[in-house]
């Protein structure tokens, strides 16, 4: 089994086991997490792809990327960016993100557990991002709050190339 497949089982596994389950809706709840626990950047190719479009914006520079999934864009920004910090407050990524750590975690890639907004003055970016398609508004309101450039990731790219990607999609991003 190739690593590709080992992530996509795993991944699969964790959305089995706490899609809708009464404990992750709990948890949101209580952490206030609004956007929805599926991935925007699940595989190496796609971070890249991200990464390589955000260079221009984010080299040199410090990055902290808001709601970072199981962490692939934050690995790959690491290879332009000064420092990323990638914030994640749901616990059922770890399961997956660990892994990509041990294998590909730069020094200057940090990853933080927990929300956000538990990070508010501690930590400061010279850009801040997310790649959501889900709660769009009120990630762009908390990426506001750790640097003076924000970046909707999907949200540039979908401006580029709008025939790329499904209307449907498009739509959600703009009423969740």
């Amino acid at each position: 089994m190739s690593l590709k497949d080992d992530w996509k089982e795993t991944l699969n596994a964790v959305y089995e086991a706490m899609e809708g389950s009464e404990a992750s809706l709990d948890y949101s709840e209580r952490h206030n997490i609004r956007s929805a626990a599926i991935l925007t950047i699940a595989d190496d190719e796609t971070a890249a792809m991200a990464a390589e479009h955000l260079a221009p914006q984010t080299a040199g520079k410090t990055v902290v990327e808001i709601g970072g999934g199981i962490g692939l864009l934050a690995l790959h920004m690491g290879r332009y960016a000064t420092r990323v910090y990638c914030i994640e407050a749901n616990p059922m990524w770890s399961w997956v993100f660990a892994g990509a750590l041990l294998r590909q975690k730069p020094k200057n890639v940090s990853f933080l557990f927990g929300s956000a907004d538990e990070f508010l003055g501690c930590v400061k970016g010279d850009v801040a991002l997310f790649c959501t398609h889900s709660d769009v508004k009120g990630m762009s309101l908390v990426a506001a709050q750790f640097a003076p450039l924000v970046i909707d990731v999907w949200g540039e790219i979908i401006e580029k190339s709008p025939e790329k990607f499904d209307q449907n999609a498009r739509h959600w991003r703009t009423i969740i």
